[in-house]
């Protein structure tokens, strides 16, 4: 669909989060540098070019937690809904929460300073 459609895709996937982390590294470093080559064919005169687009297919629910009440949520239909519904009057569904929000290493995505608005553009793209 994605060729049919004009685009250049780059897929990466797996379910091992080191070798996904590594793959999807130099993907987009790919990535990047077709941007660049494309942005350069555009300059010259070059029309039409097979924008890449980047499909990552990893197991659905993968971060989340892997089983809740003990009914599996990692790769099944149960990850696409609230999967700890309930963490303010369940003690266990508050700590799998904390687990789970702390993959994501808040403390290094976050400081004390206030958030910075973005900047305005003048118009698409630019």
């Amino acid at each position: 669909m994605l060729r049919s459609n004009g685009h250049r895709p780059y897929v990466v996937e797996g379910d091992d989060p080191a070798e996904v982390h590594e793959s999807l590294a130099a993907t987009l470093d790919a990535l990047v540098d077709d941007i660049a080559d494309l942005r350069s064919d555009r300059a010259a005169g070059s029309k039409l070019p097979a924008w890449p687009a980047l499909v990552l297919r990893t197991p659905k629910g993968w971060t989340g937690p892997a089983t809740v009440d003990g009914k599996p949520v990692e790769g099944t239909w149960r990850s696409h809904q609230v999967p700890l519904p309930a963490p303010r009057e369940d003690p266990g569904a508050l700590e799998a929460l904390e687990q789970w929000l702390h993959c994501y290493w808040p403390e290094e995505l976050f400081d004390d300073r206030p958030p910075q608005a973005a900047p305005r553009r003048a118009g698409p793209g630019r």
